[in-house]
């Protein structure tokens, strides 16, 4: 079997693996399914573009999802920037309401996780928005469950001390998932 064929057969097994998932999330941050299942595609797509810069340097999930979220936020970006007309209201289902206090809160998670690693924000954000189990990612990871229980007890540690030292109120809530 050539290396082209042996990719295909990588990539058609990361999608089998890993599209429900990587939909999970692009929906979350869209509110349309129909345009995550596309920005699913362009994920896939743009991995396959990228791929030899990431081979053998992360695991393919975390470069998965990280596509995938930030696809999905440019494609909020475009639709935010898009005049009035060219948006149809009954294309976008997400809570437009919420998207105020929805800024506030990521910018206090922004402030809360500065200075984790990408290591750390990703299997944070499996874990705490996404609802993976600890075995779940660590499967996706390729990490050992243990590994990555040491790692949710250092974000939450690190979450926990920011939000002492920056004054947050309920900073329980910053942690619970």
């Amino acid at each position: 079997m050539s290396s082209k064929a042996g990719d295909a057969d990588d990539v058609t097994e990361l999608y089998k693996r890993h599209a429900p998932a990587l939909h999970r999330r692009c929906a979350s941050i869209v509110g349309n399914a129909d345009e995550a299942r596309d920005l699913v595609q362009e994920t896939f797509a743009r991995y396959i573009a990228a791929r030899p810069s990431w081979k053998d340097r992360a695991a393919p999930f975390a470069v998965l999802y990280r596509i995938a979220t930030n696809a999905s936020i440019d494609r909020l970006r475009r639709r935010k920037t898009a005049s009035e007309e060219e948006l149809d209201a009954e294309k976008y289902t997400g809570d437009l309401g919420s998207e105020p206090r929805r800024i506030d809160d990521l910018h206090d998670l922004a402030l809360l996780t500065r200075g984790l690693s990408e290591e750390e924000l990703t299997v944070a954000v499996l874990h705490h928005l996404d609802g993976y189990t600890q075995d779940s990612i660590a499967a996706s990871l390729d990490l050992s469950r243990k590994t990555v229980g040491k790692i949710l007890a250092r974000f939450e540690d690190h979450v926990r001390k920011r939000a002492s030292r920056m004054g947050f109120t309920g900073a329980k809530r910053a942690t619970d998932g």
